[in-house]
């Protein structure tokens, strides 16, 4: 899929002088580019899930992966671009060997004090039997993701990290 931007970053951007017509991509993967909307987030989960669903029936591979995801990209529209927020959200996915690779880039807000949140439960404000709603995102993400890393550069947030793919 071509970026309607090539130049707004990648591995290794070029100079904006050498961007006329080039196509960015990590490692050769072209990037499932979505609007940062509750549809955008399902469209990019429902691609996941035709690239790296097994052909074969059996257990499904691609629980933990897509409850990682569905958090990060759902972060993204909502905090990032800020419910409402207009852009884009580039996500490049490569499985490699029993685990998926996820590679998230998006134009929004930085991280407060650019770095990702911490992982811990919401607390119960112990006024009733509820639990909390909300505030369960880093707590999964931390949990279930491996090598979780995240950058701002010119302009742009890269996440990334791994997520073990269950046995297939």
């Amino acid at each position: 899929m071509k970026l309607s931007n090539p130049c707004r970053g990648g591995i290794d951007p070029p100079d904006d002088a050498a961007c006329e017509g080039v196509t960015v991509t990590a490692g050769g993967i072209d990037p499932i580019v979505v609007e940062a909307t509750p549809l955008g987030v399902r469209n990019a989960l429902a691609e996941m899930r035709r690239k790296f669903a097994p052909a074969a029936a059996g257990p499904d591979t691609l629980g933990m992966a897509e409850t990682v995801l569905a958090e990060v990209l759902n972060n993204v529209v909502e905090h990032a671009y800020r419910r409402g927020g207009d852009g884009p959200i580039e996500l490049r996915l490569e499985r490699g060997g029993n685990r998926l690779l996820v590679d998230v880039r998006d134009y929004g807000a930085p991280m407060p004090d650019g770095t990702m949140p911490g992982g811990s439960l919401p607390v119960s404000n112990g006024l009733d039997d509820d639990p909390p709603e909300g505030g369960f995102g880093w707590f999964l993400i931390r949990a279930l993701a491996r090598d979780l890393s995240y950058a701002r550069n010119n302009g742009q947030n890269r996440l990334t990290f791994f997520v073990p793919l269950g046995e297939a």
